[in-house]
């Protein structure tokens, strides 16, 4: 809180036409690297992605924002965020299925003190890369078994 009483931004971030800014007045979460192929489809690579409550996210201009219901995502009314006029990929959103957001940590801006904790999806890899990092890998969703790296879980 700062002296006016208004909350500091603990992270920032957006694309790269600045038609979407948002800020982050939460902690955020270890960061996860998607192989399913959507986010391949979607990032042009493996997806880093770190979780925050979706009440931390704050839009400062979202005038660029809009949303895409992934239909072909193995999870449920999955809805992807990118930017309409330069096309980053932002979120990653599992609407109606909790608290949390997931944000492409490549969007942030640095320093963002976080870490990459895992990999998920290895079922769905792309067969032009190596994971050599020893970091968990999960064939599918690392639910239930990721602890400690959820905002307030």
């Amino acid at each position: 809180m700062t002296e006016t009483g208004t909350v500091k931004a603990e992270s920032t971030g957006g694309c790269l036409c600045g038609l979407v800014k948002f800020e982050i007045r939460g902690p955020l979460g270890g960061v996860l690297n998607c192989h399913c192929s959507k986010c391949r489809r979607f990032h042009g690579n493996v997806a880093a992605y770190t979780e925050v409550k979706r009440s931390d996210l704050l839009f400062i201009n979202q005038e660029g924002l809009k949303w895409y219901r992934s239909v072909t995502d193995e999870t449920p009314n999955v809805h992807r965020g990118f930017c309409k006029e330069c096309g980053c990929s932002l979120f990653w959103d599992v609407r109606g299925a909790g608290e949390t957001i997931w944000v492409a940590a490549g969007t942030l801006d640095l320093p963002t003190n976080i870490k990459t904790v895992g990999h998920v999806w290895l079922s769905q890899a792309g067969d032009y890369y190596e994971i050599t990092d020893g970091l968990p890998r999960y064939p599918e969703s690392h639910l239930g078994r990721l602890t400690g790296e959820k905002p307030g879980g």
